[in-house]
């Protein structure tokens, strides 16, 4: 399926989020697992759904937790929505999300791995040769974990 920029910004608050708070990532696992479902699901239709990443994060939302509560309401988007189109960005956002799930049970490795992918959605929003700020930024936990990390994933952008 496709998103839109603005999903984007979504995963990127919830990159910032699990960096401050590991431990509640279990609660958050399976909508995660939906968002890899939904962004690795072949485009159906012609329409675009909106507040995909709120709409699938929804039904796990703890409601007292207030840094989250941006997944309790709709966005009106009212200027600069763009689909995203380019094919690699959603391999790239499943690898992503995939190793989150992968190492979501470590609290240390996801603060290291969202410490260094948080603001990879918001670079694949710009669409500005994301390919050089993604190396560097992950090149860190590459260091640390897997030095294979995202390397064929990024190739084609």
């Amino acid at each position: 399926m496709q998103i839109l920029n603005y999903d984007l910004y979504d995963l990127y608050a919830l990159f910032d989020y699990f960096r401050g708070n590991a431990g509640k990532f279990p609660i958050y696992r399976s909508a995660v697992e939906k968002i890899v479902e939904y962004i690795t699901a072949p485009p159906s239709g012609n329409g675009i759904e909106t507040n995909t990443v709120r709409k699938l994060l929804r039904p796990v939302y703890e409601e007292d937790e207030k840094k989250l509560v941006w997944i309790s309401v709709d966005n009106e988007y009212t200027a600069n929505v763009s689909v995203i189109k380019n094919t690699a960005y959603y391999t790239i956002l499943a690898a992503l999300l995939k190793e989150m799930l992968d190492c979501g049970d470590d609290a240390d490795r996801l603060y290291d791995f969202c410490d260094a992918v948080t603001n990879v959605p918001l670079i694949l929003a710009d669409d500005n040769k994301p390919k050089k700020a993604i190396k560097e930024m992950i090149k860190d936990y590459q260091k640390k974990y897997d030095r294979g990390f995202l390397l064929s994933e990024i190739k084609d952008i």
